[in-house]
């Protein structure tokens, strides 16, 4: 179902015996909405350290074409894959921590691989 019901966790049992069988999913962990996450502290951070290993797996990626394409690359890089994290890092408070594998690997890949040499 793409129903879910988000509950606090005293009232999780209540919820599942009123909307079992119903279709509409009950989790006291938490879902995403239209991209932003909603639910408890522990799932916002799961999620973002999900979403930044692979953000840091498309960044590598990116910086194999950096070194052929350089325009190209940072092409992408603006128009499609920085705003992937830039709206999680607007809807969900607190994780800015949680970024800094992804910073890593656009300081020590991505940019050398962009601008053909180190970054400083």
């Amino acid at each position: 179902s793409r129903s879910v019901l988000i509950v606090k966790e005293d009232c999780l049992q209540l919820a599942k015996r009123m909307f079992g069988g119903s279709g509409i999913g009950v989790t006291g962990e938490g879902g995403r909405h239209l991209g932003a996450v909603l639910g408890t502290e522990e799932f916002g951070r799961g999620y973002v350290e999900d979403r930044v290993t692979e953000w840091v797996r498309d960044v590598e990626q990116l910086s194999e074409v950096g070194r052929v394409d350089p325009q190209a690359a940072y092409a992408a890089f603006t128009g499609a894959l920085c705003h992937r994290w830039t709206f999680v890092q607007r809807t969900v408070p607190g994780v800015s921590e949680l970024f800094g594998p992804l910073e890593c690997a656009l300081r020590h890949s991505f940019l050398p691989a962009v601008v053909g040499g180190g970054v400083s």
